[in-house]
């Protein structure tokens, strides 16, 4: 009689440990239920309350900035020689994929949001896809109308607002070059023009500033087609334009173009500058420790090694009057 009802306690006490487990089971899941959704909801609520964040999806990036622009950037886009928005994406460095991304755009966003199923409706004005440009089998930002459409749909300012005056002289014997230069640069940027033709044919492009801030600058020179430009030092020409440009013929241009590095970085710049028709261009090994890289140029260069800089989107440049006739283009 003893046994039996010492096997009826023992069974009752496992039945209540065993309840207490469930239960202790059962609140244990609801108080990481409760706790996850706060910790979500927090974290929406955060980036919403950012207005601007980047949504990261398997497919692109897309940089939400408040009710007005929504850009998608698409994975295989290069933030540089070696690095794309997927390698990011895939090894889950989103802190450094937002520090790249907010170093080329023009606005900063603050937060993130990771997009694990369907992609949420964006209340916003614009949604594109970020201007890109492709170079051998890679595809880069395109700043100059990445900055445009920023004008246009973010901050409400406009370069075809612009009241630039640019005069541009025919140097190179191409009957009507500079009026359909001029008309590019009103279409793409808004600049008014005058067009004619210089007094003589040049072989180098050149470029007398007047009153004109650099990014403006910047942007004439990457919508131009020449590649060497010199400074206009002499002043025969009268005008009041913010900038005059002389449209050479670029053809025997004695300038080097040294590219040095011992990577694939190297490697790639020296194929893409030739593609883009830089002549005398030249990859050098260095077995020496380089420590960053950079655009070296002869004052007189300078606007030469600008454009190299803006459309390979290299930041560092140096000035190094030693050089004659050569650029050199030192790769980390």
């Amino acid at each position: 009689m003893k046994r039996a009802k010492g096997n009826i306690e023992m069974k009752r006490k496992k039945a209540r440990k065993l309840l207490f487990s469930i239960l202790f089971t059962l609140v244990l899941m609801i108080g990481l239920g409760v706790s996850l959704a706060y910790n979500l909801n927090r974290v929406n609520q955060a980036v919403e309350k950012d207005d601007r964040y980047a949504l990261i999806d398997k497919d692109n990036i897309t940089m939400v900035y408040e009710d007005k622009l929504a850009l998608e950037i698409p994975n295989e886009i290069s933030l540089n020689k070696e690095i794309t928005v997927k390698k990011l994406v895939n090894s889950k460095n989103y802190k450094q994929l937002l520090e790249d991304l907010n170093e080329v755009l023009p606005e900063k966003v603050q937060g993130y949001r990771i997009v694990r199923y369907t992609k949420p409706d964006l209340a916003v004005k614009k949604i594109q896809t970020i201007p890109n440009y492709t170079i051998g089998d890679k595809k880069y930002i395109l700043t100059t109308e990445t900055q445009e459409v920023f004008d246009n749909f973010y901050t409400g300012k406009t370069k075809r607002e612009t009241n630039l005056v640019v005069d541009i002289l025919n140097a190179n014997g191409i009957i009507g070059y500079a009026r359909e230069t001029g008309d590019k640069l009103k279409n793409k940027l808004g600049i008014n023009y005058t067009a004619a033709n210089y007094e003589k044919n040049t072989n180098y492009s050149l470029i007398r500033i007047n009153e004109i801030d650099q990014e403006k600058l910047e942007d004439i020179l990457v919508t131009l087609n020449e590649k060497y430009f010199r400074i206009k030092k002499d002043d025969e020409i009268p005008t009041l334009a913010n900038v005059v440009i002389v449209l050479g013929r670029e053809q025997s241009i004695p300038m080097k173009i040294d590219v040095v590095g011992g990577n694939r970085i190297a490697r790639d710049l020296a194929k893409d500058l030739k593609r883009a028709g830089y002549k005398n261009v030249i990859l050098r090994d260095s077995t020496k420790n380089i420590e960053r890289t950079v655009i070296e140029y002869n004052k007189e260069d300078y606007y030469t090694a600008l454009k190299i800089s803006k459309r390979f989107n290299i930041r560092g440049m140096e000035e190094n009057n030693k050089l004659k006739n050569k650029i050199n283009i030192l790769i980390k």
